[in-house]
């Protein structure tokens, strides 16, 4: 039976290892937050990640070295 499970991450490799699992077929989730940056001489609106070095992913735990592998 599949449930969510929190992953965690190395710091700011969210989007890498989200990218990687979605690549596996694996049903994963990396919710983000849009943020303006500021800088001197430019705006940059930049998605970062809503809780940073966590990922959910929903799998069945039997397969769970499959999922940290990753």
């Amino acid at each position: 039976m599949n449930k969510w499970y929190a992953i965690y991450t190395r710091p700011r490799h969210e989007k890498k290892v989200y990218d990687q699992l979605i690549e596996k077929k694996q049903v994963a989730y990396l919710p983000v937050i849009s943020r303006v940056r500021l800088w001197k001489d430019r705006k940059k609106k930049v998605e970062m990640p809503l809780f940073p070095s966590y990922i959910f992913v929903n799998f069945d735990y039997k397969y769970r070295f499959d999922i940290l592998q990753t």
